[in-house]
């Protein structure tokens, strides 16, 4: 561990450092510079390919106007440059933290005191340290992201920027205003997912079972879905829970549900899978080109922290599904890896 602070240097440059062997940048703040020129000038030699960012973005905030300009900023950047990018929402942050990574793998992150404006990493007061244990950053990042909204679609963006622009435009002095501004409504919170919400299940579910594979060429409702169950009455399963699906064959992950309905049976004498529930698809654009990305069973799985249960009975991976299970119940801490894997694929489809 080192201690940072901007007497002797600045944050720029402990940023710079951590990023020499990077090529990952995750940056969690919830106040930006409103212009990202410098800073991209700043590191656009060092081939870095994608910048995460999780910030706040709150209804009737005077600070809407910066922020606004802080995303375009970001984003005209991004594009400019190659760079991928994903910005999450979490209306709660205070910390502060920079984060780099080579392909996927945490190498060194700074916690601080210092914003992401040019104040807090060139000039203010502050202090931070720097660490380099990648377990620990990886555990940081699978909080962080347990706790954001999915990542802005650029239809979500653009609809933020357009509203936030208009409002301001159409007030004589914004510094003197009280701001009535809601954008909270122009951005898409799948099934109102909360680490806190103790109510709310997540189950994982196979589609499709060995003899009749889920074909490559079918996909699930963009909208409404029927998902089965075996014999057995899937008392576990209740209003408001989540079901991430899978299909049979190929074992690659098909999306995410909010289930609608309680379980209801066909009463069809034979019927292999009598039991059924009506849920809604929570992301459709993963769903519509699931067999296009490499997200299986096992790849989740190892994705994840090892030393860590997965599933609600203590479980550490997903063998009774081999074994005929037509559901299995995880973790909230799984359950919301999975799912936001499932919407960084999404929005890296809509941005490519």
């Amino acid at each position: 561990m080192k201690i940072l602070s901007n007497i002797n240097s600045n944050h720029y440059t402990y940023i710079k450092n951590i990023l020499s062997n990077a090529n990952e940048l995750h940056i969690i703040s919830p106040f930006l510079m409103e212009s990202f020129d410098n800073f991209f000038h700043e590191i656009i030699e060092m081939e870095v390919k994608s910048i995460t960012l999780t910030t706040t973005l709150k209804d009737n905030d005077p600070d809407l106007l910066k922020k606004a300009n802080s995303l375009h900023s970001l984003c005209f950047n991004c594009l400019k440059h190659n760079i991928d990018y994903r910005i999450h929402i979490d209306n709660k942050l205070h910390g502060k933290i920079y984060i780099s990574a080579m392909d996927g793998e945490p190498l060194q992150g700074i916690i601080t005191s210092a914003n992401f404006t040019e104040a807090g990493l060139g000039y203010n007061h502050e202090w931070g340290v720097e660490i380099d244990d990648s377990n620990q950053l990886k555990k940081l990042l699978n909080d962080i992201s347990s706790l954001n909204s999915h990542a802005l679609s650029k239809e979500e963006l653009k609809s933020i920027i357009r509203k936030v622009d208009s409002y301001f435009n159409s007030i004589d002095n914004p510094q003197k205003t009280q701001i009535d501004l809601k954008i909270s409504d122009l951005i898409r919170h799948p099934a109102n997912l909360s680490m806190n919400n103790s109510d709310k299940r997540y189950f994982i579910k196979p589609v499709g079972w060995l003899e009749r594979p889920f074909s490559i060429e079918r996909t699930l409702s963009s909208d409404l879905e029927i998902l089965h169950f075996s014999k057995r009455r899937p008392a576990a399963v209740r209003v408001g829970d989540i079901i991430i699906c899978y299909a049979v064959g190929t074992a690659k992950l098909l999306g995410y549900f909010e289930v609608l309905e309680e379980p209801i049976n066909s009463m069809i004498e034979g019927d292999r899978w009598p039991w059924s529930v009506k849920a809604k698809n929570l992301c459709s654009d993963y769903s519509k080109v699931w067999n296009s990305f490499g997200n299986t069973i096992s790849s989740i799985q190892a994705s994840y922290r090892y030393d860590t249960p997965i599933t609600y009975a203590g479980g550490k991976t997903l063998g009774a599904l081999n074994f005929g299970a037509d559901k299995i119940q995880l973790t909230k801490e799984f359950a919301y890896h999975v799912i936001s894997i499932i919407e960084k694929n999404s929005l890296d489809k809509i941005i490519k």
